[in-house]
């Protein structure tokens, strides 16, 4: 275990994902195509406990940025995603690193409706889940989040982690999450269908190889352009000479052949005669 934070941990005696890992997105709709982005992920948790032991605060902060290259014209989005647990009050939040309101937002444009803002608040509903009995700190929906086809989108959002919205308008603009418990909450896992997951060596050691042929395949061209450049040289040197050993190498067969048949043919005229 060089690096820990590219390696397995432990949280309550179970196996946990690595504290970074890289992202793969496919698009949703055609996920046999190449990717059409990367991003990685870095999971910090924090637990305050009290002289007992036991855990009286907790956060978990999830930070992303998408990899781009230098000469990409992508955008190299970045933000973070956090959750938090209150033994004081009991409760979670799913949008905040403390008991106060909080917000979620993806900073990712060439990226949106790809699922990874529900990969996101999956990994903190799987985290609140230590806490079965607390209960869930209402989210507040805003009007000013609600433009255009993002309404829905934002709504579905929510909902389809087990949350149920009192709205305050028919148009379903602006609400309050019902109150439950962690226990209500649904495991989302339909990110997975476009989604996948890379621990950073992996994903490292798959770049090495793909640069380590790309080289190799630069290097077989290059020596092919040599070879002809070289030829190149020869036929403007002497284009004469050139030409005709160019046609005596294309053509040898035919001329070995024809050489031959002209000797069976003088013999055999020769034998007649």
């Amino acid at each position: 275990m060089a690096i820990p934070s590219f390696d397995t941990g432990r949280r309550q005696q179970q196996s946990i994902n690595p504290r970074i890992l890289v992202l793969e997105i496919r698009d949703r709709a055609c996920v046999e195509d190449p990717p059409i982005g990367w991003v990685i992920v870095e999971r910090e948790e924090v637990y305050k406990r009290d002289p007992s032991g036991k855990i009286c605060e907790a956060s978990i902060r999830l930070s992303y940025q998408r990899i781009t290259t230098r000469a990409s014209s992508f955008e190299n989005g970045h933000g973070e995603f956090n959750g938090s647990y209150s033994s004081h009050f009991n409760a979670v939040s799913l949008t905040s690193s403390s008991m106060s309101n909080g917000s979620v937002y993806l900073s990712l444009p060439e990226l949106n409706g790809q699922r990874i803002g529900t990969y996101l608040m999956n990994v903190i509903v799987e985290w609140v889940q230590q806490w079965p009995d607390a209960s869930v700190n209402s989210i507040q929906l805003l009007s000013g989040q609600a433009r255009g086809d993002n309404k829905a989108r934002r709504n579905r959002f929510y909902e389809q982690f087990g949350l149920i919205f009192d709205y305050h308008d028919s148009a379903q603009r602006e609400g309050s999450s019902r109150p439950m418990l962690v226990q209500g909450l649904s495991v989302v896992e339909t990110w997975q269908e476009n989604i996948f997951e890379h621990r950073m060596f992996g994903y490292l050691a798959e770049q090495l190889s793909e640069a380590e042929s790309a080289q190799l395949k630069l290097g077989t061209l290059n020596h092919a352009f040599a070879d002809l450049l070289a030829e190149q040289k020869k036929a403007e040197a002497r284009p004469l000479r050139w030409a005709v050993r160019r046609l005596y190498g294309q053509h040898s067969g035919a001329v070995i052949a024809g050489g031959a048949l002209a000797i069976f043919a003088s013999l055999l005229w020769f034998k007649m005669g």
